[in-house]
């Protein structure tokens, strides 16, 4: 083996070890606030030494080598020296990885009304990579991951149906953790439950998404039905002016076991498990 082809395979094999060393060599800096809510954000190292002199209204942990960060009602990220990679043009930004989604993925926001929790005001909201470029269209609304998918919905005008919004210019989908669409925004209500399933509504009838955004139930049914422990979820109770309160609806009269999906239709009920399987008749 000669010289060179020797030190080409050498490098090829210490080259991965010495980027790792250079990683976590690599300082460790905190957003630190002295005082009351109204002192300014700033960054230190380890030691409490002032990492850079740049103060802002708000600022989140790094992640790797980005730190979401306020200045004057405007939203933007920083890297380790203090640079600014993506500027100060949000309303509202959430760190890297926030929320359940990817570390290389950001959910930021534009029109947020500043009397409601950020991130749940519906207004333009993307998610970006770590260079500030958008990856997925810009939608009306977007979730936390709930399960291994994000339901966004690609309106505009909301109003508040139940437990959920209603868009009048748009329908539910989903996207997994890196803002990949992996359901197409084709629903008109979303119901989703932890990390266990999702009522979805699809030309005024209901169905079922799992936990990955698959349609284990189709949408043929006039109201779903779910109880655990004290949390019920009923789309006919939720999206009616006037829910019935008679004998007539089979979740009045109480016949529902705990842990059981069930899927409604002319006043008769199925039960279905997790994944969608048809329990009993």
């Amino acid at each position: 083996m000669n010289r060179k082809h020797f030190l080409r395979i050498l490098s090829a094999a210490l080259l991965p070890a010495l980027l790792s060393a250079c990683a976590a060599q690599r300082p460790e800096l905190y957003a630190m606030r002295n005082g009351g809510s109204h002192q300014p954000f700033y960054f230190t190292d380890r030691y409490g030494e002032l990492a850079f002199r740049e103060f802002y209204d708000w600022a989140g942990q790094f992640v790797g080598d980005r730190a979401v960060v306020e200045r004057d009602g405007k939203w933007g990220y920083i890297d380790r020296s203090g640079e600014m990679v993506v500027p100060f043009r949000y309303d509202w930004a959430g760190s890297f990885g926030q929320y359940g989604f990817d570390e290389e993925v950001a959910m930021v926001k534009t029109g947020t009304d500043r009397d409601r929790i950020p991130l749940y005001t519906p207004c333009p909201t993307a998610l970006i990579d770590r260079d500030g470029e958008r990856i997925t269209p810009v939608y009306g609304f977007m979730t936390p991951i709930v399960g291994g998918v994000s339901f966004v919905n690609d309106g505009r005008k909301f109003h508040g149906v139940g437990r959920d919004l209603l868009a009048s210019d748009g329908k539910w989908g989903c996207v997994d953790r890196r803002g990949r669409l992996v359901v197409a925004c084709e629903y008109e209500l979303a119901y989703p439950l932890f990390d266990r399933f999702a009522f979805v509504r699809k030309d005024g009838k209901w169905g079922v998404l799992d936990r990955r955004g698959r349609l284990i139930v189709p949408c043929r049914y006039d109201a779903g039905y779910y109880r655990a422990g004290i949390y019920v979820l009923d789309t006919l109770f939720d999206t009616q002016d006037t829910p019935p309160t008679d004998g007539a609806n089979p979740t009045v009269r109480g016949e529902f076991e705990e842990g059981r999906i069930y899927m409604i239709a002319d006043g008769c009920a199925e039960a279905f498990d997790m994944k969608g399987r048809k329990i009993g008749k």
